[in-house]
């Protein structure tokens, strides 16, 4: 509370006052202004409006300042609960205690809230509890929903439960929610409805219950939806997940990395029919077909995936060209990232020549591309530029445990090189040999290359000023070229306050 009461008396005494506490008299009469119970006085939607920032245990316990606030939290219309007591488990008295205490306060909450309007509900529990006591809690969380004050107005629920759980069938119907993320073992083999008309951000996550069948139907029920998260691990039972919405603009699909072998009855598929996607990002290592259908208005993907050696059913030469069949069918993209896992089913492709490789798609719209590569594999990166024909921004990120280069110009010139990359990036830069000879190829054929950024490691090989002094002397495309060196910890300081201003963004907003 005392932040709240820091900001009205701060705003009570413009700075043209300041004067006036000069004298003892003012300073008497400021330090009794300084004690008045200002907060009190507030209406009470403005202070339920404050405690919803607050988690609602420590909303809750406002309750014992004064009579004013005895009631306050019961129409709070955001509410925020999660079971903070995983810490607790090596001392066992005080785990059941804890444990306890919070199944009361469940209770409680749930008994006396005399306010069933709800805006927001985020119910986290990372411990298991007896069904009875969850039974009782989803049908009071029923009886909101079924509610119309909630019916009419939720706009965000976010579940995390850490034991198989139903949700009330009454949730999967509710007509003004925006935003719904579920994570955990929620059950879905109650699902028989969905109905979701103002849905914008569906995030699944980890839920090990989920099916193609559900994935369709919450699909279906959401004719509005914009943002889909959709993370499996990859040891589920699927056999493929279909991915099909005409409004999603945006796309994020993470299949965890395995290392078992499948049944080699069947093959795990992947398909994504999404015609107003304009953002992909795919990390997928448990499929092992993939298909995107009609990607017209795809302007960004970021890949990660790969073969799986002593994994998949799928041969390697059916695999890399089911990837280059994928590249193609969203070779519109303007901006591209590929993992070093891509660049390895390429190098494959090329090793074994397979003929696949000589099918890569021209990226006719490509403007920013983005390669994170090992040192092995850096003397197929011509092949991918001779791909992007009209490139303005190359970054290059190397894998930081190479040590074996292998750089070997290419005897052909990418066309983007000599006609307009003007900014390339290089990220991770050891001071290898190689390194500096590939990065001597770009600055002599990139003809109008305004800038080459090298983000550089503490521990560098070579001094900066070595490799400056070589790059300096190295002839160039581009007069006007300007070569920056950044140390790596000035980059990941500077992505770390992004990250922190992300957060706080986040925080406010929610």
């Amino acid at each position: 509370m005392g932040i709240f009461y820091s900001i009205i008396n701060f705003r009570s005494y413009p700075f043209e006052d300041m004067e006036e506490t000069a004298s003892g008299d003012n300073c008497q009469n400021l330090c009794e202004k300084e004690n008045e119970d200002v907060i009190s006085e507030l209406r009470d939607d403005i202070l339920c409006y404050m405690l919803s920032f607050l988690p609602t245990k420590s909303a809750v316990a406002t309750c014992i300042l004064s009579t004013r606030w005895r009631n306050l939290w019961k129409s709070v219309t955001i509410l925020d609960i999660f079971d903070d007591i995983s810490g607790c488990h090596k001392n066992p008295s005080t785990y059941k205690e804890r444990k306890m205490n919070f199944v009361n306060f469940m209770d409680r909450l749930f008994i006396h809230r005399n306010y069933p309007s709800i805006l927001k509900f985020r119910l986290i529990l990372a411990q298991s509890y007896d069904f009875s006591c969850v039974n009782a809690w989803m049908s009071h969380l029923s009886r909101w929903i079924s509610s119309s004050a909630i019916m009419g107005n939720v706009e965000e629920l976010i579940f995390s439960i850490n034991f198989p759980v139903r949700l009330p069938e009454k949730l999967y119907c509710c007509e003004k929610l925006v935003t719904l993320k579920l994570h955990g073992h929620i059950r879905f083999d109650n699902l028989k409805s969905v109905c979701f008309p103002s849905l914008k951000a569906l995030h699944l996550e980890h839920l090990r219950m989920l099916t193609n069948t559900a994935i369709k139907m919450l699909l279906s029920g959401s004719p509005a939806l914009e943002e889909l998260e959709l993370e499996m691990e990859g040891r589920d039972s699927r056999q493929s997940v279909h991915v099909c919405s005409l409004s999603l603009k945006r796309l994020i699909i993470r299949f965890i990395c395995i290392f078992v072998t499948y049944d080699n009855s069947y093959r795990k598929k992947l398909t994504i029919d999404t015609p107003n996607l304009e953002f992909l990002k795919l990390v997928d290592f448990a499929s092992e077909e993939l298909s995107m259908q009609r990607a017209d208005s795809l302007l960004q993907a970021d890949l990660c995936f790969g073969y799986q050696t002593g994994v998949f059913n799928v041969g390697i030469e059916e695999y890399a060209n089911m990837v280059v069949q994928f590249y193609r069918q969203i070779s519109g993209v303007k901006t591209l990232s590929l993992s070093n896992f891509n660049i390895q089913t390429l190098l494959g492709a090329a090793v074994s020549k397979f003929p696949c490789l000589g099918n890569l798609p021209t990226f006719r719209n490509l403007i920013h591309l983005e390669v994170r590569v090992g040192d092995a594999y850096v003397w197929i990166l011509p092949e991918i530029l001779q791909c992007s024909s009209n490139l303005e921004v190359f970054v290059l990120i190397l894998d930081e445990d190479a040590y074996d280069w292998n750089w070997c110009a290419p005897h052909s010139v990418p066309q983007c090189l000599s006609s307009c990359l003007q900014v390339m990036e290089y990220k991770v830069f050891q001071g290898e040999s190689g390194e500096t000879e590939m990065i001597e190829y770009f600055l002599r054929n990139a003809l109008v290359l305004k800038k080459m950024n090298i983000t550089y490691l503490d521990d560098l090989k070579t001094s900066k000023v070595d490799v400056l002094k070589r790059l300096s002397t190295c002839p160039k495309g581009s007069d006007a070229c300007q070569i920056v060196l950044i140390p790596e910890h000035e980059r990941s300081f500077e992505v770390a306050n992004m990250r922190k201003a992300s957060f706080f963004s986040e925080s406010l907003n929610y």
